[in-house]
């Protein structure tokens, strides 16, 4: 069947004026959406964002304005609240009281889904609060982990707080409107706060930081053993973490002496013994080129990956193949679609049109009037959010694919965890690993592998069931699974999942109406494709290291892994998306997500300053393109700092009265541009005398755009996330009550909720399997006895640990 449009007949009106709101609507408007944008008399203020290209048009709008209509702010107030009547969705950033807020948009619509999209929400003390990009990374703990130690911290650079909270907004959205056409009913508000989003992408960090005490440090320097570090042209990541490719990397690079050391083969115990290997590691990365060490460690599937910059992604052989980049009708070739779907046509049908400079009115046809054509599986799932009534059967391990299916499972959906015991989930750990410091005294504490913070940060509202599927009676059990479900996700390197003969064909023989999702490093097709990564590897490689660093300074790795999230924030996405779908048209599809291509689509604004000016971006540091002072200074106390962001002359007036800087107050925005350097030095001067809750304080009070680096310990006590009902207290069966990360989206009708803590390894497999196979118990024992099912080592795995 040919792709069709999933959002064809669906009406977008876009209010906003935040990045966030653009990259949501310019999501909604790739998909098929007819999307209007309104805009003021200056236009959106994207539109004032250096770079620009040759006819002076910002790149950056050219990016997220693309796909859209656009109406000016003046138009009558009759020609707007038409607009806003004939919507589907209406997207904003307003807040309640604000002219045009989501009450008064229901009110003049009440079958609009409003998704409004802020720095810190609708309601709580922090709503009315400035924030943007550097605030929502310092506050959220991403910054905390980025840069180097002995400098400051770095938020992810150019706009990805932004693309991560239009990325969620727009999958929440698509979950509300599956919800509302399968039901018939009204519309709600869908409330998304840009803190919230990168609180729950950074979920990990809070909860190891209540289990063991740890705080993820900055890099002290760069790490050989991390990276990315030089080699003969340019810069290379050799993440290493396992001892087989510790040794395999070695031999590579003429080292059998380092490959053979034991004790090097152990991450864990690798930087502790740097002088042993360090030099002479740095030394033999030194003669090889990118490529052609990437080429030897992957053609041995070593996690590895060379730091590719713009000029040098537009002809990446991978994204050549899989013919990644669009082209617009002009001829520029844009970022394509962050998922491959198989059934759900994607395009760029116009690039950014001047502000107000087309204004087709809606075609008023209610197109999508109809009940969807909907063929749900016999879910049991009552636990509220857009979803309820779906089930997924997932095999995703990790963080990226289960981040993706733990956002479904928190909006409704009943998620099944599929994990083998033999080979556990890399999350889990080990059967060796200890139980966390601080739950070594927990009454319930038993056993490690249920005891990961990295795996309960991701997996809440789950069912875990346990099959081998390398025996013929554990895919028997899958493949009668697959009939009862609606989606299947997994990440497993391509071809794993056809060698068992469950590839989504196979499946799909069995429910022809499935949607199934791969996560891989590269995709399932091309040149790459049998290369493994880890988000580690995945940064250099889509681009993102690049750019991240200070001014004039060489690429980095994000502290925490950043392409996971990002990965899982888009397969939630496309999940959401094919869900519409097959709703819509009755069609399953096959979904293939390559980590690389949708981590460059949170970047692709650098893509196309280098394809229309040939600049090749590099490392910014916390600086804005356009406004100017913005970055993150020392305050009182070791390794603690403050985020400041600057917007206009009248917050610079201010933040001098404050810090008397009085040298400087009289540059205006276009010199405190040219100054920046200087003006970080007087101001990180000053900051230092000063306690950084006090100081944000006193700077939002001023309406500056501001916070502190919270880190993790920090974001986990923050009562104010609290009180909005994102850090909730989680009850886990043998951790004991932690407070997480909860539902990152807020929807006034059909709310999701945390139902269950992250569940143990095998805790639901006789429940799940009697429920939808109809199992005796007896059947299931026998299971147990063959080590197809059950829960702990099996005697394999205690035979090896002995080993």
């Amino acid at each position: 069947m040919k792709p069709t449009f999933t959002l064809d007949g669906i009406r977008v009106l876009d209010l906003g004026s935040r990045v966030s709101t653009a990259w949501c609507s310019r999501l909604l408007a790739d998909f098929g959406a007819e999307v209007v944008c309104v805009e003021d008399e200056d236009g959106h203020p994207l539109r004032s964002h250096p770079p620009f290209d040759r006819a002076g048009a910002s790149i950056a709008a050219r990016y997220f304005l693309a796909n859209k209509a656009s109406v000016p702010a003046t138009a009558p107030a009759k020609a707007i609240d038409a607009l806003v009547g004939s919507a589907h969705i209406v997207v904003t950033n307003a807040l309640p009281g604000d002219a045009l807020d989501a009450a008064a948009i229901l009110a003049l619509n009440p079958r609009a889904l409003v998704c409004a999209i802020t720095a810190h929400g609708q309601d709580g003390e922090r709503s009315r609060l400035p924030g943007n990009d550097l605030t929502a990374n310092a506050r959220s703990g991403w910054a905390s982990v980025n840069g180097l130690k002995d400098r400051s911290p770095l938020k992810a650079s150019g706009y990805q707080a932004s693309c991560q909270a239009g990325m969620l907004a727009f999958g929440s959205v698509l979950c509300a409107l599956t919800e509302q056409l399968a039901n018939d009913a009204p519309g709600q508000i869908i409330d998304v706060a840009e803190l919230e989003v990168l609180v729950s992408t950074a979920a990990p960090a809070p909860l190891r930081y209540q289990y063991s005490g740890f705080i993820w440090p900055r890099k002290e320097a760069r790490d050989v053993n991390d990276g990315p570090v030089p080699v003969a042209d340019g810069f290379f990541a050799l993440t290493i973490s396992r001892p087989v490719f510790w040794i395999k990397a070695m031999r590579i690079l003429g080292l059998p002496d380092l490959a053979d050391d034991k004790e090097l083969q152990q991450a864990g115990l690798r930087p502790k013994l740097k002088e042993r290997f360090a030099d002479r590691l740095s030394a033999a990365l030194s003669g090889w080129k990118r490529m052609a060490l990437f080429e030897a460690l992957g053609a041995e599937r070593v996690i590895a990956g060379p730091v590719l910059r713009m000029d040098e992604l537009g002809s990446n052989p991978q994204f050549l193949a899989r013919s990644f980049f669009r082209e617009a009708p002009s001829g520029l070739r844009y970022p394509g679609p962050f998922a491959r779907m198989g059934r759900s046509a994607w395009h760029v049908e116009r690039e950014a049109v001047p502000a107000g400079g087309c204004a087709p009115r809606f075609e008023t046809d209610d197109v999508i009037g109809t009940r969807p054509v909907r063929h749900g599986a016999d879910s049991g799932a009552t636990g509220g959010g857009p979803l309820s009534g779906f089930r997924g059967l997932v095999l995703t391990q990790a963080w990226a694919g289960t981040y993706a299916t733990e956002l479904l499972a928190l909006l409704g959906a009943e998620v099944i965890q599929l994990e083998v015991r033999g080979r556990l989930d890399s999350w889990r750990g080990t059967y060796q690993n200890p139980i966390p410091k601080r739950l070594q005294e927990a009454p319930n504490a038993k056993h490690a592998w249920n005891l990961s913070p990295l795996y309960n940060s991701v997996n809440l509202n789950k069912e875990c069931i346990t099959l081998d599927l390398s025996t013929h009676r554990g895919v028997e059990i899958f493949r009668g699974l697959v009939a009862h479900v609606d989606f299947v996700a997994e990440n497993f390197s391509p071809r794993v999942m056809g060698n068992l003969g469950l590839d989504y064909d196979s499946l799909a023989q069995i429910r022809p109406d499935l949607v199934m999702a791969s996560l891989s490093a590269y995709g399932a097709t091309g040149p790459w494709s049998r290369v493994p990564g880890i988000g580690g590897t995945i940064e250099p490689s889509s681009g993102m290291s690049a750019l991240l660093g200070y001014p004039d300074g060489d690429p980095l790795n994000s502290g925490q892994m950043y392409p996971d999230p990002v990965a899982g924030l888009c397969g939630f996405a496309a999940i959401a998306l094919a869900l519409l779908h097959r709703d819509r048209t009755g069609e399953g599809q096959y979904i293939d997500l390559s980590m690389q291509e949708a981590n460059f689509t949170f970047i692709g604004d650098a893509w196309l300053e280098y394809a229309l000016n040939g600049s090749v971006r590099g490392p910014q540091g916390n600086r804005h393109p356009l406004h100017a002072p913005q970055g993150i200074y020392p305050a009182q106390g070791e390794d603690q700092w403050i985020a400041i962001a600057v917007e206009s002359d009248t917050q610079w007036d201010e933040l001098c009265d404050l810090l008397a800087l009085e040298g400087f107050r009289s540059c205006l925005a276009g010199e405190r541009k040219i100054r920046e350097a200087e003006l970080e030095q007087a101001i990180a001067a000053v900051t230092r005398g000063f306690d950084k809750r006090v100081l944000t304080t006193e700077l939002l009070n001023r309406g500056i755009p501001a916070a502190p680096v919270l880190d993790a310990q920090e974001v986990a006590e923050d009562v104010l996330l609290r009180a909005r009902g994102h850090m909730v207290r989680v009850e886990h069966e043998e951790a004991g009550s932690h407070w997480q990360s909860g539902v990152p989206v807020h929807y006034s009708r059909t709310p999701g909720v945390v139902r269950s803590a992250a569940p143990l390894q095998g805790q639901h497999s006789f429940r799940v399997f009697e429920r939808l196979l109809g199992m005796s118990a007896q059947e299931y024992e026998s299971l147990v006895a063959a080590e197809i099912s059950g829960s702990g080592p099996t005697a394999a795995t205690s035979v090896e640990n002995q080993a």
